[in-house]
């Protein structure tokens, strides 16, 4: 077996119900030494304590990467409402059987502080047209949108669609929310890799699976 193929990607769609079950399937069947995941120490450590409204709102005040980020989560919360799962609660599937199974856990997101450090530097101008467009996007989800995105997500091509899309609309976002992202969590799986010798089960969001695999494959050759 090929160092590449010891690692079973699980793409999955935050939010989306089905992606929890495939999470848990995966790992309870495949049964990997590592069960690696799309979080970082903090979003972790937010899932399994949520702050608190007035915490939230007192670190990100008046700054628009955060504020940019705020509205991100604001979005994913309201699709989670209304699909029943909670974002993030795929990965913490995924920890949950990867602990029952005995595997080590591995956190291999970015850290979201330096995500946010690097969202400074990307112009005023995209974060301000996004920032702008999301309260919109968070309405129609409420409005009864969500079933037809997550419908739509899960066609084949979709994920590439939007994604390309918005490298278009957005190309400084689109490198830090997605490309820095994808080169960090390969190079963690990479490491990963040097130091298991059995199965890995990563678990990433599907906009994150085709960058992750590009970038590691590079790392490998």
């Amino acid at each position: 077996m090929g160092e590449f193929e010891r690692i079973i990607f699980v793409s999955v769609i935050h939010t989306d119900i089905e992606s929890v079950e495939e999470a848990r399937r995966v790992v309870r069947e495949m049964k990997p030494e590592v069960v690696a995941v799309e979080l970082d120490h903090e979003r972790y450590h937010q899932l399994i304590n949520p702050p608190t409204e007035t915490e939230t709102s007192a670190t990100s005040r008046g700054d628009m990467a955060h504020d940019l980020m705020q509205q991100l989560a604001l979005l994913e919360k309201s699709l989670g409402d209304i699909t029943g799962s909670d974002v993030g609660d795929e990965m913490l599937a995924a920890i949950e059987e990867g602990r029952a199974i005995g595997a080590k856990i591995a956190l291999v997101d970015r850290p979201m502080i330096a995500t946010v450090q690097a969202m400074m530097k990307v112009s005023i101008d995209e974060i301000y047209k996004l920032t702008s467009m999301l309260p919109d996007a968070t309405k129609d989800i409420e409005n009864g949108g969500a079933g037809d995105l997550l419908a739509m997500l899960k066609e084949d091509g979709a994920v590439e669609d939007l994604m390309e899309q918005f490298r278009t609309e957005f190309p400084g976002l689109a490198s830090v929310l997605i490309e820095q992202r994808d080169q960090y969590v390969a190079k963690a799986l990479h490491f990963i890799l040097n130091d298991s010798k059995g199965l890995i089960v990563a678990v990433l969001g599907a906009g994150h699976i085709k960058g992750v695999r590009a970038a590691l494959d590079n790392l490998m050759h």
